[in-house]
């Protein structure tokens, strides 16, 4: 009779100190706060670059010694005075960089979905940046091979263009993150068939001229 309770009073102290399967311990470690991503933080890198890739473009205009604008007084070049264009803030050529901003923001958000809105941006802002940059150079600009009297001769953007072109073009990214990718395909399209019917140019006869023509 002592033999039967002394295991039972066994059994129970050892059901009393057994841990629950729930309560125990992971193995694998907990991870450090300091090794968390942290979304303030790629904020601010994606700020700093928007900041150095505007700082970088209004250095090189300025090397370049082009005008701060038109000294017109007009905001817009309308189609009948292309002499305005590239030096009036807005002019049709804007149209395309509102594409290409519209454009780049679906294709890098196809690739990189995981990315926030800031580095977004940060991206369409450095990528206008280069092409401003290269645009502007003059082996660019003599590449482009207008002749001497031709009005739509392209001979350099103003600072105020310039930076406005990189403005609309995030602007473009912003319109188009809500739309379909195929949306944004199709009005890509009509806008580069309306700006050639409507200018005689546009980004693909840009193109043909510089390395077909």
């Amino acid at each position: 009779m002592v033999n039967a309770v002394l295991i039972v009073a066994t059994m129970k102290d050892e059901h009393r100190s057994a841990v629950p399967p729930v309560l125990r311990r992971s193995a694998t470690p907990l991870p450090v706060a300091s090794d968390l991503p942290h979304p303030r933080g790629r904020g601010r890198q994606a700020a700093l670059f928007i900041v150095l890739a505007l700082a970088a473009k209004l250095a090189f205009l300025a090397a370049l010694q082009r005008p701060l604008g038109c000294d017109c007084s007009q905001i817009w070049a309308w189609p009948g005075d292309v002499r305005l264009n590239s030096r009036t803030m807005l002019d049709p050529y804007s149209l395309l960089h509102l594409i290409f901003g519209a454009v780049l923001v679906k294709l890098v958000r196809w690739k990189r979905p995981d990315w926030p809105l800031w580095t977004l941006l940060a991206a369409v802002i450095v990528s206008s940046t280069i092409w401003e940059m290269v645009e502007n150079l003059p082996a660019s600009i003599r590449m482009f091979g207008y002749s001497a009297g031709d009005p739509l001769a392209y001979h350099g953007d103003s600072i105020v263009n310039s930076l406005a072109d990189t403005v609309i073009a995030t602007l473009g990214a912003l319109l188009a993150l809500p739309v379909a990718g195929w949306l944004v395909a199709l009005v890509a399209i009509g806008a580069e068939v309306l700006l050639s019917l409507w200018m005689g140019d546009g980004f693909l006869i840009t193109l043909w001229r510089a390395f077909g023509g």
